[in-house]
Parts: structure tokens; sequence; C-alpha cells
């Protein structure tokens, strides 16, 4: 680092601004600068000036406090920071008062120096300011190290997270065979829909991670309900609504999870007020449980399940149409049929493991199918 206020080998010059009303003073000290190694500009104008920080890069500026009976140099020292926020300033003064030093410093000066001044305290300040010019730059750079850090491993994070998820989401299909791909399925669906509803990044990685985790309640539940190819009893059906329940107090301990436990526990809420755990209606029912509700029902009419077959896409299409503005939200519908008449990847019929030979005569798909899980309770 210089610290003779001269622009040494390897290091650039500092451009510096004069704006000094006195013609003889800004000619003495553009020598003084030149002689220096720094590139210099004078103007006695304040608008020049900052005409001159807009249009050019400066590093320096030297401002004379007193540029006229209406302008002074802390006044326009401000306008020129906010045209150029990375501007050092030096105010000037032949008045030395301790009270103009403060008050230059107060409002954002590097330094200050007064007049008549000799050729080391312009020396002085150069050097003061390059230092702090280059502890500045270092301070900088260290943050955007940091940040570039910080943001790398929040990459690798939300990399293993997604990986605990889906890892959590097979265990569930792993005992629903019927189910298997479900779970990821139902997560790219509402991720389409969360784009189409521009929704924010962040809101959009928990809508994901929900949608990966929404059934994860039904690991607690018996194989032989999840698996029966009939219809279920009332007692089973009971049991059946649990998992929401369920799988909050599975995620609860784990803190990571809390942003996406409303998503979970009201993922089979109707927007009619009659779906479950809590009745909650309309815009109650918070968006992204909104939003599972449309994905995961779509996937579970057109998949293959132990107790029915898949059926096509258009018989899904109705039923979210008959069911918008009763179970659904009619923006979320909205939004998925936009998503799906524009996006070829949803693709003909995603089926999921067969599950074995079923009883067909069981439970039916209607329009009060709420929440995708065809057999879950009414």
């Amino acid at each position: 680092m210089q610290l003779t206020g001269t622009a040494g080998p390897g290091e650039p010059p500092a451009r510096v601004l004069l704006v000094d009303d006195e013609a003889r003073m800004a000619e003495l000290f553009s020598l003084m600068l030149s002689d220096l190694g720094h590139p210099v500009t004078t103007t006695c104008d304040p608008g020049e000036a900052l005409a001159l920080v807009a249009r050019e890069r400066f590093d320096i500026v030297f401002l004379d406090q007193f540029l006229g009976p209406a302008v002074k140099g802390t006044d326009l020292m401000r306008d020129m920071a906010l045209s150029d926020p990375e501007l050092y300033f030096v105010i000037m003064t032949g008045n030395g008062s301790a009270e103009i030093a403060v008050e230059a410093l107060k409002r954002g000066a590097s330094d200050f120096i007064t007049k008549p001044f000799f050729e080391e305290d312009v020396v002085r300040s150069i050097a003061f300011v390059n230092k702090k010019r280059g502890l500045d730059r270092g301070r900088r750079d260290l943050m955007a190290g940091l940040e570039l850090r910080i943001r790398e491993k929040t990459d690798e994070l939300i990399q293993v997270n997604f990986s605990v998820l889906t890892a959590l989401a097979r265990a569930v299909e792993k005992k629903d065979l019927g189910t298997y791909g479900h779970s990821m399925r139902v997560s790219g669906h509402a991720e389409r829909i969360a784009g189409e509803m521009s929704l924010a990044a962040e809101e959009r990685y928990h809508l994901r991670s929900a949608a990966l985790l929404h059934d994860i309640g039904k690991i607690g539940i018996s194989d032989s309900i999840l698996g029966k190819p009939g219809p279920l009893s009332p007692a089973e059906r009971e049991v059946v609504r649990c998992h929401p329940e369920n799988g909050v107090e599975i995620l609860k301990p784990l803190k990571h999870y809390l942003p996406i436990l409303p998503a979970i526990l009201h993922h089979h809420e109707q927007y009619d007020g009659k779906g479950y755990p809590a009745g909650l209606h309309g815009e109650k029912i918070p968006l992204p449980a909104r939003i599972i509700a449309v994905a995961d029902t779509y996937d579970a009419i057109i998949s293959n399940r132990p107790y029915r077959d898949a059926e096509d896409q258009a018989r899904a299409f109705e039923v979210l149409r008959a069911g918008s503005g009763t179970q659904f939200d009619p923006a979320v519908v909205r939004a998925f049929l936009a998503v799906v008449a524009d996006d070829c990847r949803f693709g003909p019929l995603h089926r999921s493991r067969p599950g074995g030979e079923a009883d067909r005569t069981g439970d039916q798909i209607n329009s009060r199918c709420a929440g995708g899980d065809i057999r879950r309770p009414q």
C-alpha cells in the first residue's frame, strides 16, 4: 500500500476531480497532483461538477466547502454521492474550524484539509484516502467471496436436503407400491403450477419439499390398509384421514421442515370448507396446500392403484374443472390447466407400479375426490 500519495508501480493512479472557485488555487492543486502521478480534472462550476461525475469515472473529489454564497461543498458532496456511491471526498476550506471539519466527516467526507495548504498536506490526504479505498476494496472483495461461499454451501445443503426428502418419500412408497413415484410427480406438477403463478424462489422450494413429503404420515399406516384392493371400512378411512397430522408429528422435531408443515397438514382441505383435518375454506387454506391438492388429485387419477385402473388425462381435467370453486382453488386449477396446455412434459399417462389385481367395485373417482388420495374418506 503506497502511503506517500504517489501512484506506485502496479498501482493505478487515483482519478481526481477538483471543484474550487479560486482559479489560481485550482491551477496549483492540479500541478501538485499531476506531479504525484494522478490525473486531475478541474472545474469551478457546481453544476458542471455534477455533470462530470454522472458522465465520467472518478475516485476522489476535492471540494471547496464554500463555492459561492448559495452552495456548500458538503451539499454538493451529497448530490455527487447519489450519482456515484463509490466516490471518496476531501473537503477543503480557508476556515479551518473544528465545526466544519466535524460536519464534513459526519456527512461522508473521508478527509478534511485547510487552506492554504502545502504539498505535504495534499500528499497526506491522498495517501489517507488511497489507504481507505484499498481497505474498502479489500472488504468488498472479502464479502463477495464470503457471499459466493455461502451460496455454494447453501446450494450443497439444498441438494442434500432434496436427497433426504426423496429418500423419505420413497420410504412411504415402499409401503404403498400403488403410489410408486407419486410424490416425485406431485412435486414436479406443483412446481410447474408455482411457476405459472409466479411464486418466489423460496416459496417454490418449500412447495417442492412439502409436495415430496405430503404423504409422509402414511408411513405409520398398516400395509393391509394402504394395499387393500377393496373399499375401506369406516374405521380404516379414519385411520387414513389421520395421515396429514401424523406427517406433521413426524417432521415437527426437525426445525428445518417447519416452513412446510402447514402445506402438509392442510393438503386435504377443500376450498368450500368440507375437507380435513381443520375444515378450512378459501384462502384460509395455505396456498401451497391448495396447489398440492390439485397436483395430487391429477396424479392420483392418471395413475394405477391396487383398487382401480388409471384413467386418462381428459377424465382428470374433467374432475379438476368440476371441483373448481368447491374442492379446489379456481386460480390454482386455471394455472394447472394453463401449464398442461403449454407444457407437453406432463405427457400422456404417468402410471405407477402396478399394485396387483384389485377389486374395481370400490372407491370411484368423481369430482368429490378431494386431495388426490383416491381412496381417502369423504
